[in-house]
């Protein structure tokens, strides 16, 4: 199994008031700070979901991405999933299927490429869920 064979799982979409919220697991072998999540784009049916659209529910906060930049305490463990609330008016009904997609760029800080320059790992990963 590949790194992205694990990143959206079958029950990964649950619909909810607000939209959706999606489970992403991380695309590495080693946990990471929240700090490192540098975008996603979640893609729902046709209707795409960029880091300015989507928040992390994360301990009871709704956090929107732009504030994980400070989160160097706060880590995402490889067997944990981050749940991000995705907006959307007119969800797709429980039960139905649709495609999913999710496109993540993660900073992985212990490996640089350039001076003063870590590696960005960009993920992509596509597949049919039942929504929830």
């Amino acid at each position: 199994m590949t790194l992205e064979a694990n990143v959206i799982r079958d029950d990964a979409v649950s619909r909810t008031p607000e939209g959706y919220d999606v489970a992403v697991h991380i695309a590495w072998y080693r946990s990471l700070p929240l700090s490192c999540i540098e975008s996603i784009t979640i893609t729902l049916g046709d209707k795409s979901f960029t880091s300015e659209d989507v928040k992390l529910k994360w301990e009871g906060e709704l956090l929107p991405l732009s504030a994980l930049a400070d989160r160097t305490e706060d880590w995402w463990f490889v067997q944990d999933a981050l749940t991000f609330q995705v907006p959307d008016a007119s969800p797709v009904n429980a039960g139905e299927k649709t495609k999913l997609a999710v496109s993540l760029a993660t900073r992985i800080p212990y490996i640089i490429i350039g001076p003063n320059f870590p590696l960005v790992q960009r993920t992509d990963v596509e597949k049919e869920v039942t929504v929830q």
